[in-house]
C-alpha cells in the first residue's frame, strides 16, 4: 500500500468508529445493545450503501474493504472472545450448577440442530453446518445489557440466566470446533462425526485443563509491571499453538481468557482489555455491517429465510432451556423470563458468520440471513424479557 492508501484506510476507520460511538450513546439510553449501533454504522456507511456515494462525491476511495480494516477486525475478534473468557472464569463455569449446565447445553444444541436440518434442505453441508452453529450461542453481552440497571439481580432466575449464558458460549465454541473439524476432514458418516466430535471434545478438555493449571501460576509470579505484557504473550502463544493444532483462533482466545481469569491479577488484566476494546472492540461489528450488502435485506428470499431461521432459533432455544430453568426456579413465570433472556444471539453468531464468510463458505445471502437472525433474536428476546420482568416486578409489589 502507498502512504495515501494507508492514510485513507486510517481515515475510514476513524470515521466509522466515531459514527458508531455516537450512535451507541443514543441507543444506550434506550438500553439497546451496542452491537446494533455498530452494525448499523457499517450497513449505512459501508461500500454497499452511503460509502460508495461519499467516495464518488469526494473522488477518494475512503470507504473500501482493505487489509488494514480486515486486520483491525480480526484483532478485535480475538480481543472480544478473550474478554468473554476473562469475564466467565473457570470458577464461575464450574459453580453454575447442573441446571445451568443442562440449560446451556440443550439451549445451544437444539437451535444448532433445528437450523442445520432446515438449512440442509437449501444449502450445501458446510453452509448449513455453520448456519446452525451461528444460531447456537446466546449473547452474554446482550443478556448483561438487559439486566443492567434492573431491580431483580438477586432473583434466582437471573442467576441461572447469567450462568447458563456463560456456559452457553463454551458449548457454542465446542459446536464451532466440531463443525470446523467436520468441514476440514469432510467426515459425513455417523462414525466419522462421532470420532471427530470425541477428538475435538477431548482436545478441548485437555488444553483447557492444562491452561487453567499452568497459566494462572505464571501470571501470579510475574511482577505487576509486566503482568499485562505477559498476559498478552500468553494469549498470542496459545492462539499460535491452537491454530497449529487446527483450532480456530477465537477458541484459543476464549481458553486463554478463562485461564488468566483464575490468576490473582485478573482484574488488572480485565481493565487493560476493556481499554483495548474501547478502542478496537466496535471495529469488528462495524466491519460485519460494512460487509453486508444492505440491499439484500429487501430480497424476498433473504427476508423469508432470515425470518424462518429466526423463528427456529427462538423456538428451539426456548424449548431447550425452559425445562431446566423451571427445575431451578420452581416458578413458571420466572422460568419463562430466564428462557426469554436466553433468546438474543448477537456477537457469537456474528463471529461465526464472519469466519464462514471470510472462508468462502457463506455468500452474501447467507451472511445477510445470519445478521438478520442476530438482530431479530436480540430485539424479540430483549422485548419479551423486559415485559416479563415488569410483570414479575408488579407481582412482587
Amino acid at each position: 500500500m502507498s502512504s495515501d492508501e494507508i492514510y485513507l484506510a486510517l481515515l475510514e476507520i476513524f470515521i466509522l468508529v466515531t459514527a458508531a460511538q455516537s450512535i451507541k450513546i443514543v441507543m444506550g439510553k434506550a438500553r439497546i445493545p451496542s452491537l446494533f449501533g455498530e452494525l448499523l454504522t457499517g450497513l449505512i456507511l459501508g461500500p454497499y450503501a452511503l460509502g460508495t456515494i461519499i467516495n464518488s462525491i469526494t473522488g477518494l476511495q475512503i470507504f473500501t474493504f482493505n487489509n488494514y480494516l480486515t486486520l483491525f477486525s480480526e484483532f478485535a475478534v480475538v480481543l472480544l472472545i478473550f474478554a468473554a473468557g476473562l469475564e466467565h472464569g473457570f470458577k464461575s463455569l464450574r459453580s453454575s450448577g447442573v441446571s445451568a449446565f443442562l440449560s446451556a447445553s440443550m439451549g445451544a444444541a437444539l437451535p444448532f440442530l433445528g437450523v442445520y436440518l432446515y438449512s440442509s434442505r437449501y444449502f450445501p453441508f458446510n453452509t448449513a453446518l455453520l448456519m446452525g452453529a451461528a444460531s447456537a450461542a446466546t449473547s452474554l453481552a446482550a443478556v448483561a445489557s438487559l439486566i443492567e440497571g434492573g431491580k431483580l439481580e438477586t432473583e434466582r432466575y437471573i442467576k441461572i440466566l447469567l450462568s447458563a449464558a456463560a456456559i452457553d458460549d463454551v458449548v457454542a465454541f465446542i459446536i464451532l470446533s466440531v463443525s470446523l473439524s467436520l468441514i476440514s476432514d469432510n467426515q459425513l458418516s455417523v462414525l466419522g462425526v462421532f470420532r471427530t466430535s470425541l477428538l475435538v471434545l477431548l482436545s478441548w478438555l485437555i488444553i483447557l485443563f492444562f491452561s487453567v493449571l499452568i497459566i494462572p501460576r505464571i501470571i501470579s509470579l510475574v511482577s505487576d509491571s509486566l503482568v499485562i505484557d505477559v498476559s498478552l504473550l500468553v494469549l498470542f502463544v496459545l492462539v499460535t499453538v491452537m491454530i497449529s493444532l487446527g483450532f480456530s483462533p477465537v477458541i484459543a482466545a476464549f481458553i486463554a481468557g478463562v485461564s488468566i481469569s483464575e490468576s490473582r491479577k485478573a482484574e488488572r488484566i480485565r481493565g487493560m482489555v476493556r481499554t483495548l476494546l474501547g478502542v478496537f472492540g466496535s471495529i469488528f461489528f462495524i466491519t460485519i455491517g460494512a460487509e453486508t450488502d444492505v440491499f439484500t435485506f429487501v430480497s424476498p428470499v433473504v427476508l423469508l429465510q432470515g425470518i424462518i431461521i429466526t423463528l427456529i432459533a427462538i423456538t428451539m432455544k426456548f424449548l431447550g432451556v425452559i425445562p431446566f430453568n423451571y427445575l431451578y426456579t420452581k416458578d413458571v413465570r420466572r422460568s419463562i423470563a430466564a428462557s426469554l433472556g436466553m433468546i438474543p444471539r448477537g456477537e457469537m453468531g456474528l463471529v461465526i458468520s464472519s469466519i464462514a464468510f471470510s472462508s468462502g463458505i457463506f455468500s452474501q445471502t447467507e451472511l445477510s440471513e445470519v445478521v438478520l437472525m442476530s438482530l431479530l433474536t436480540t430485539v424479540v428476546g430483549g422485548t419479551l424479557f423486559d415485559r416479563m420482568n415488569k410483570k414479575i416486578l408488579i407481582s412482587k409489589n
